[in-house]
């Protein structure tokens, strides 16, 4: 079986890619407009933590996300993309595997995400990858959801998923006073 990997770079994101993929995130979205929560901060300052895949010269997806620097031992992701042609072929899992290394290799031991309670797609792969769903404070469509996150008026459902070596990762950079 053919992973649709084969033809895929994934490398660390750059300060140019934030063009590239402002031009791409509305449309991958089915024109909900994605692009106001896409911080070139992000393309700037987390480059460590943050992955684009390329294939064929064009963009093929985009992971972003970031150590926390309030809780230790902690990782964050804050927005995956795939194009719509690439999904369901493990681009997505290369990315987040990408992404657990990393956050391994900073002495982290949980990664956490989020999704509106109305991407039943993002739920369900979150799911597949391992993740949990946390506790919330209310319920939409039977799903446990945090309230008034990110922002006031939006609800989230929140996932978390330990990483470390029973996972098969390996840490990097043992010693780096940087790490988290």
């Amino acid at each position: 079986m053919t992973t649709g990997l084969s033809d895929v770079n994934i490398r660390g994101v750059e300060q140019g890619d934030y063009e590239r993929v402002l031009a791409i995130i509305d449309g991958w979205w089915g024109g909900r407009v994605m692009s106001t929560r896409l911080s070139r901060v992000f393309f700037e300052h987390f480059g460590p933590t943050g992955f684009v895949a390329d294939a064929d010269g064009e963009l093929a997806g985009f992971l972003l996300g970031f150590v926390s620097q309030t809780y230790p031992g902690e990782a964050y992701v804050h927005f995956v993309g795939v194009s719509p042609d690439r999904r369901r072929r493990e681009l997505g899992t290369a990315l987040y595997e990408r992404f657990f290394g990393a956050a391994y290799a900073q002495y982290c031991s949980v990664v956490r995400a989020s999704t509106s309670p109305i991407n039943t797609t993002s739920i369900a792969f979150h799911r597949a990858l391992g993740f949990l769903i946390e506790p919330g404070d209310a319920q939409i469509d039977g799903l446990s959801v945090r309230r008034d996150y990110p922002v006031p008026g939006e609800s989230r459902v929140q996932f978390v998923r330990s990483v470390g070596a029973r996972h098969g990762l390996a840490p990097v950079g043992v010693g780096d006073p940087l790490a988290c």
